[in-house]
């Protein structure tokens, strides 16, 4: 896994999540993603089907299923969407708090963090978009 701790799952997520808790109906989604590990500039973008096995899913599984080493430490629904931190341990270390708002067929996360070792601790942003493109995937 990447130093980063699975920054490149977190644009998937963003997609997973949109459809997560009955927000939004599987079928085929694109994202696009913004993120700095450091003054390191990374991009993504892609798109993704959304089955209803993970339109079913909760919030938290799905940010746990990024990495075996990372779990939420807090998440809940709120003014807003669901504001989450993210933490992982055992390779890579690192911790990331943030928001996920779903409108419709339309999902913004935007989280900030670190990642590294306790000695030497990079700072992480990420700004990640996904809009719902189809309600098939084919």
């Amino acid at each position: 896994m990447k130093p980063l701790f699975a920054l490149v799952w977190l644009p998937l997520l963003l997609t997973f999540a949109a459809a997560a808790e009955g927000e939004v109906t599987p079928g085929l989604w694109s994202y696009e993603a913004n993120a700095a590990l450091g003054p390191v500039p990374m991009q993504d973008a892609g798109t993704h089907c959304v089955d209803p096995q993970m339109a079913a899913s909760s919030y938290e599984s799905l940010l746990n299923d990024i990495n075996p080493n990372c779990r939420v430490i807090d998440g809940a629904n709120q003014s807003g969407g669901y504001h989450f931190t993210l933490r992982c341990k055992g390779g890579p270390d690192g911790q990331l708090t943030g928001l996920l708002s779903v409108d419709g067929g339309k999902a913004q996360l935007n989280a900030t963090g670190w990642t590294g070792t306790q000695e030497s601790n990079v700072p992480v942003i990420l700004s990640a978009s996904a809009k719902k493109l189809a309600s098939t995937c084919s």
